[in-house]
């Protein structure tokens, strides 16, 4: 049953006349004729009494009519799913890295709800693999990471920007001030690290083991903003992401140490799956995420 025959019949039933709702809606009177044919065969019933010159609705015509209406209805609601709507609203599900989640995001996310309040965020922190997972199997709508940069044919990196990896201490300790630290230097130092197989974790280890070199942490954990809490405690040093210390590093409470001729670097990313439909508030989150890092 096509959607234009419907919208013919209705046009009839208003006008009462095959010739008019022709002129109006743009069609020679023979194709109308078709079309409430086409129409009158697939429901098994006649829709109109055609006496002379006079159209009127047949008594299941006018049964129909209602239907049509309805019909017509629901039509014009579903054409505007594909409006753009001047307030997104909606379900966003995006996945993220819990360092990022703690610390870059929260600014973002009130900015975001501030300014769409009827966007529902869920927010699934996790590693960077299981988060992957997550992206094939459509149960997060876009990705928020932080890690080297990965290349899939089935995906679309829409944001990616340079960023350190440091080791940091307190302000206080006087390693901090020191000049030409090696790797020596810090690996006397009580160490605390994240979690292994932490994206940023494997390159240094990795380094290590070529200088036939390893570290016993004296603190594992995947919480990053319990590292920096006892970093400004004064108790040891850690490797963390610039982005995550970024404010303490600006107040004056923690501080970078430089070790020579050693860096690694990695790219925050914002990912999504060639096949998602790109949503208003996948668009909004985005362009609000990329201002912020910009």
């Amino acid at each position: 049953m096509e959607l234009r025959n419907i919208l013919t019949f209705l046009k009839i039933a208003e006008l009462q006349s095959f010739t008019k709702a022709a002129a109006q809606l743009g069609y020679n009177q023979s194709t109308v004729t078709v079309q409430i044919k086409q129409l009158e065969s697939e429901l098994g019933i006649m829709l109109f009494d055609r006496i002379g010159k006079n159209i009127k609705l047949t008594q299941k015509g006018t049964e129909f009519f209602e239907y049509a209406n309805q019909i017509a209805e629901i039509s014009e609601k579903a054409k505007k799913i594909a409006m753009k709507p001047s307030q997104p609203k909606g379900k966003l599900k995006i996945g993220m890295l819990e360092s990022l989640a703690m610390s870059i995001f929260p600014e973002i996310l009130y900015k975001f709800h501030n300014k769409y309040p009827y966007v529902e965020t869920v927010v699934k922190a996790d590693a960077t693999f299981p988060l992957f997972e997550m992206l094939n199997h459509n149960e997060v709508d876009m990705l928020f990471i932080f890690d080297k940069k990965y290349y899939n044919r089935e995906w679309i990196t829409s944001y990616a920007k340079e960023d350190d990896v440091v080791f940091v201490t307190s302000s206080s300790n006087p390693i901090a001030g020191k000049k030409d630290t090696t790797i020596d230097d810090i690996l006397k130092q009580p160490f605390m690290l994240t979690e292994k197989g932490v994206c940023y974790r494997a390159p240094f280890e990795e380094y290590l083991s070529t200088i036939e070199k390893s570290i016993s942490p004296f603190l594992e954990i995947g919480n990053t903003e319990t590292i920096i809490y006892f970093l400004k405690k004064g108790m040891g040093i850690s490797l963390l992401p610039y982005y995550t210390v970024k404010k303490s590093i600006e107040k004056g409470e923690l501080s970078i140490i430089d070790i020579k001729d050693f860096r690694i670097k990695m790219y925050i990313q914002i990912l999504r799956h060639k096949n998602k439909w790109v949503t208003p508030q996948m668009q909004a989150l985005e362009k609000l995420i990329i201002n912020e890092l910009e």
